[in-house]
Parts: C-alpha cells; sequence; structure tokens
C-alpha cells in the first residue's frame, strides 16, 4: 500500500508542476498561460479590430469624428469597395466584412436605398442598410462602434 500512495502522490506532484508551466493549458485557450495567442473559433466583425499595415496610424480608423450615421458608414464602404480599396473599406468595416464585400461583383451604381432597425427588419443588428438590383438586394447590417461610431458587421446579399 505505502508503493500506491507514494506513487500517487508523484503523480499529482508532477501534474501541479506540468499545469504550473503552462503545459497542461490546451484544455481551457481563454486562460492560456503559455503566452501563445488562441483564435477564436469563428471571428466577427464585431469585435474585430480593423487591420492596419505597418506604418500606417491605428488611431485614425475612420475619418475624423467617425461616422455620423448608419447609413454613412455603409456608403463609406460602397464607395471603398467600387475603387478596389480595401484599406479605406476597413475603415467603415471590419476584416470579415470587406472580405464578404469584395468577394462580390461591383456594383457602381450602388447607392443605399434605405436604413431599418434591425428589429423592424427582423435581424439582430442595430440597422439594416440596403439596395436593390435587378435581381435581388445588398444588405449592410450596422451596430454602435465606440471608435467610429458605426460599423458595418457583416454583408449579405439576397436573391427575389
Amino acid at each position: 500500500m505505502p508503493r500506491l500512495s507514494l506513487y500517487a502522490v508523484s503523480l499529482a506532484t508532477g501534474l501541479v508542476l506540468l499545469s504550473g508551466c503552462g503545459l497542461l493549458d490546451g484544455a481551457d485557450e481563454k486562460s492560456s498561460t503559455s503566452g501563445t495567442p488562441s483564435a477564436p473559433a469563428a471571428p466577427t466583425d464585431a469585435d474585430a479590430v480593423p487591420a492596419t499595415p505597418s506604418g500606417s496610424d491605428p488611431a485614425q480608423p475612420a475619418p475624423a469624428g467617425g461616422f455620423e450615421s448608419p447609413q454613412a458608414a455603409v456608403q463609406a464602404l460602397i464607395d471603398a469597395w467600387n475603387k478596389g480599396d480595401k484599406q479605406a473599406a476597413l475603415k467603415a468595416a471590419g476584416p470579415n466584412t470587406v472580405e464578404k464585400v469584395f468577394a462580390g461583383v461591383v456594383n457602381v451604381d450602388a447607392k443605399i436605398e434605405g436604413c431599418q432597425k434591425g428589429s423592424e427588419s427582423g435581424v439582430s443588428y442595430a440597422w439594416d442598410c440596403y439596395y436593390r438590383y435587378d435581381g435581388g438586394s445588398s444588405h449592410f447590417y450596422v451596430d454602435p462602434y465606440p471608435a467610429t461610431k458605426w460599423r458595418v458587421v457583416n454583408f449579405t446579399q439576397v436573391a427575389d
């Protein structure tokens, strides 16, 4: 029996030492102390910070004072899309949304027709700004964002 107790104490001591070194932290990625950052399972633009190239000024994510309305943020994204300027688009939207928008065909005639409160249009975002075109519509979902007042956090196209 004493040999079994010694084995159990040795095993417990080893596990405590390993966990203290951060070698057993893989089970809880959020509390990792190993110094290795973990990627979220499903990134969202609601929490994302706009990417900025090295040498650029991350303190200037949008026009001075930010976007005055959800529609202004969406129109800035559309203007950047029409110009093929992803860096300008990142001032109005997060990187995931920019990639979604830029994956679509550019519509140089795109002008926002309106913005509805998300609760009125049945979406979980603060605002649903949209424009219609022959065969469907494009929806830009906008939420409040402290750094720029408003930010486009998602994009979808709906066929008629």
